[in-house]
């Protein structure tokens, strides 16, 4: 079975928020304080026995601020049973018809003002006023992983160390003996050894003249308790010849968390195994960042054992980025109120969502923390767009926008992620027209995109004309500093061009005239862009600069003011 639904009511800054989870490995993304950590808190309430270490204990603090302490409510919804699961737990059983059942527990927590104390109250199945099983616990195994955790001390040697819940569940009762066996042969053979020996006899000797020799006790020296649990309690890992002590602690964190998922798939015992990481990527440089999540993917991917349910919160987009698509919950704020978007429950096209994974590199995996989203064609929008919000008077780092280059006209990959019920997150698309001319119509391609609009209200698609680059250079402003650029690339044809531009009239024609030789030299846009930018440096607060198209997404994003030019 697995975790399909949390609902929380009063919870911290939370009103009322359903979270929908994936099966197997489930990310929670969004940016600070916005409810990621509540979530990861309220599963440790309802997954955790009372008087375990890691249960939450409720708080007046967790109570939601301005409500005169209303009740806290969680439910957890768990799918996928086995019979063997509708037998253990029957009381908490939930009928969702053809002869299909889910188990529902519940949690009210209400506040007492008199004695200022939390009284919880827990029960199972539809019924409020139902009981939980006795043995509740005893079916569902957790392991909560907090973050900037200190793996050094979940290895340290003891009866509850990872390492030792690892080779309790790995070692069956008839092995017991082995590790005994070989205890006592170690301590028989030290025992043997003339310093021990010697030791030995001073000690029983001194405690003789101490106590005399009726209340004296005999003294040995061993290596070990030759007892399993003992034995097992005292092992601690060695990675390359040092102790775990002297190593990193991201290495460590990857030992311990392999310890962990490890004692959990051999946990054939329960019917609910999973574990809760907050901050996966603390202490992990890139590359083991996305090895870590690979190696989730997978230990949550196995349906054939004992399946394991990973659910992980994380600031990292590169975490994000690597995340299968269908893992992601995108936690957000807006209109004072916390909402989650899974990603899962989102009908995409499979073609596009496959389309939508390529694309989810490291960049772009930023989107699910943006507060405004800017879409670009490619690198030389996006290393141009800031100077041009700058030359408008704006800045798009101040009003926390995001720019996404998608490398060409893939939008629509990433159009189906926005909406109603879906992230509402504002976005602009700045893209070309491709029109032949001036004046002539957008593409169909350009105008299909546009169409988007009718439909996802928090999406505004605006069109160039024909280019990028020939919109910049129909701006009389902007085209002596885009001039100045080329000559730098061209040292050779760019005085020829500037005299070809010097004759003509129109900002148009001049216009075509340098986007042609741009083009007839095949110019890299990327290059042309970086000097540009050195460029425009000297132009500042100008909205005149700026073409029409792209002030319009700054202002929908509220870069800039809305106000006429």
């Amino acid at each position: 079975m697995w975790l399909r639904e949390l609902h929380l009511r009063n919870f911290r800054k939370i009103e009322d928020l359903k979270i929908s989870f994936p099966r197997g490995l489930c990310v929670i993304v969004g940016e600070n304080n916005v409810g990621k950590t509540a979530i990861i808190d309220a599963l440790r309430f309802m997954l955790f026995s009372s008087r375990d270490y890691d249960s939450l204990r409720i708080h007046e603090d967790d109570f939601r601020n301005g409500t005169n302490f209303e009740p806290i409510e969680i439910y957890c919804t768990f799918t996928e049973l086995t019979e063997e699961d509708e037998v253990h737990f029957q009381e908490c059983l939930v009928d969702i018809g053809d002869g299909k059942f889910e188990i529902r527990l519940s949690a009210r927590i209400e506040f007492n003002e008199t004695t200022r104390r939390a009284n919880v109250k827990m029960w199972g199945g539809e019924t409020e006023g139902g009981t939980l099983p006795s043995n509740l616990y005893d079916r569902i195994s957790t392991v909560y992983l907090k973050p900037l955790r200190d793996p050094e001390s979940g290895l340290s040697p003891g009866r509850y160390s990872q390492v030792s819940r690892l080779i309790d569940c790995l070692t069956t009762e008839e092995q017991h003996s082995d590790f005994e066996s070989i205890a006592e042969s170690a301590n028989n053979q030290i025992r043997q050894l003339p310093t021990v020996k010697q030791a030995r006899n001073d000690i029983n000797t001194q405690m003789t003249m101490l106590a005399g020799a009726e209340l004296a006790q005999t003294t040995d020296l061993i290596f070990s308790d030759p007892k399993f649990n003992r034995i097992i309690a005292g092992l601690q890992p060695k990675i390359d010849d040092l102790a775990y002590s002297l190593n990193g602690l991201g290495y460590n964190n990857l030992i311990f968390t392999s310890a962990t998922l490890g004692t959990l798939r051999q946990s054939s015992q329960y019917s609910f195994r999973s574990i809760l990481i907050e901050e996966p990527e603390a202490h992990l440089h890139p590359q083991l960042q996305v090895l870590l999540l690979r190696y989730f993917a997978a230990a949550a991917k196995e349906r054939e054992k004992n399946e394991i349910q990973v659910i992980a919160s994380s600031h990292s987009p590169i975490l994000v980025s690597q995340a299968p698509i269908d893992s992601v919950v995108s936690v957000y704020e807006s209109d004072n109120n916390i909402n989650t978007v899974s990603i899962c429950n989102i009908e995409i096209d499979n073609t596009l969502k496959m389309k939508l994974q390529r694309f989810l590199d490291a960049t772009r995996g930023e989107l699910f923390f943006a507060r405004r989203i800017l879409m670009v064609e490619g690198i030389a929008e996006a290393l141009l767009i800031p100077e041009l919000a700058r030359i408008a008077g704006g800045d798009l780092k101040e009003a926390a926008v995001t720019v996404l280059n998608v490398d060409g006209i893939n939008f629509n990959a990433f159009i189906p992620l926005f909406g109603e019920n879906k992230l509402k997150t504002p976005v602009v698309i700045l893209t070309d027209g491709d029109a032949g001319k001036i004046g002539d119509p957008p593409t169909a391609t350009a105008q299909v995109l546009k169409g988007y609009e009718k439909y996802v209200s928090n999406l505004k698609v605006n069109l160039s004309e024909i280019t990028f680059e020939h919109e910049l250079a129909r701006s009389g402003i902007l085209l002596s500093h885009m001039q100045k650029a080329f000559r730098t690339l061209h040292p050779t044809i760019g005085p020829t061009l500037d005299k070809l531009i010097e004759k003509l009239e129109s900002n148009d024609a001049k216009a075509d005239a340098f986007y042609k030789i741009f083009k007839d030299t095949k110019t890299s846009k990327g290059l042309f862009a970086q000097e540009l930018a050195y460029c425009l440096e000297e132009v500042h607060n100008n909205l005149n600069a700026v073409p029409e198209y792209i002030l319009d997404g700054l202002k929908f994003l509220n870069v800039i003011p809305i106000k006429k030019r």
